[in-house]
């Protein structure tokens, strides 16, 4: 009778011991669990941190830009519908934002970039259904054909803002105009080998046609040269820093002005 109530009691710590076993594996493998898995999430954050610096990072990389413009290195995210897919007539429009930068966008309605402070940027193109005006690309490195920018996003400049090609039309337009009446003039495409030069810097900026074109004047004419003497010019600019611009007067062919 003894042995028998030793034995039970023997099976019962045993049966206890292994019961007791079992449970502080259960909460070792649990307590594992919960660990790994915190860690895990703790990990989501630190990447998810990283990934969004990286992207913050990379939206103000200017991938390219010119005297005027900085493009991003890549597109943003689709703000607006497809840009292109409006029809645009020609029109030029001149925009000027004194205090802030403009934002740029691309024909899907991407963010691209923007028109730096306090630069020009002349919209050749205006939509004829959305309040949007575009460009042509003028950024080297990029692939956009047209730069859009919103019209509500833009204070008409009421100055006039010249770029080399402005000038360069505006200086022929000057000697057409002022020059001799019963003289046709040749402005050449290229120079030529046995022209002569003439060279002056003019102001990108003016209040308005008439201080350009009283400029135009002061600066092209003196004693020793008045261009429109000569029969045949070829006329070049280009955009100097600070906002001026050099242009080149290439001249040959002097009128026989004793009539």
């Amino acid at each position: 009778m003894k042995k028998r109530v030793v034995i039970v009691l023997l099976t019962g710590l045993v049966i206890a011991s292994l019961a007791g076993c079992g449970t502080k594996a259960d909460a070792t493998d649990q307590e594992f669990s919960e660990s790994s898995s915190a860690e895990t999430e703790a990990d989501d954050e630190i990447t998810n941190e990283e990934v969004v610096g990286e992207d913050a990072e990379t939206s103000d990389f200017a991938g390219a830009e010119d005297e005027n413009i900085v493009l991003y290195a890549e597109a943003g995210k689709q703000e607006y519908i497809p840009l292109s897919d409006s029809e645009y007539y020609e029109e030029d429009k001149t925009f000027v934002s004194e205090t802030e930068e403009m934002y740029l966008y691309n024909g899907e309605g991407r963010k691209v970039g923007y028109v730096k402070t306090g630069h020009p940027i002349i919209a050749t193109e205006q939509a004829k259904d959305i309040a949007w005006s575009r460009f042509k690309n003028p950024v080297d490195g990029t692939d956009y054909d047209y730069l859009y920018i919103l019209n509500d996003y833009f204070i008409e400049s009421t100055k006039l803002h010249l770029d080399a090609v402005s000038m360069k039309q505006g200086i022929e337009d000057y000697i057409k105009q002022y020059g001799l009446e019963e003289i046709e003039y040749t402005f050449l495409n290229e120079k030529a080998s046995d022209m002569e030069l003439f060279e002056c810097r003019m102001d990108s900026v003016y209040d308005d046609e008439i201080e350009y074109t009283y400029w135009i004047g002061q600066q092209i004419y003196s004693e020793e040269f008045r261009p429109t003497n000569y029969e045949t010019l070829y006329i070049e600019c280009e955009e100097d820093t600070d906002g001026w611009i050099i242009c080149r007067i290439y001249y040959k062919d002097l009128f026989d002005l004793e009539y």
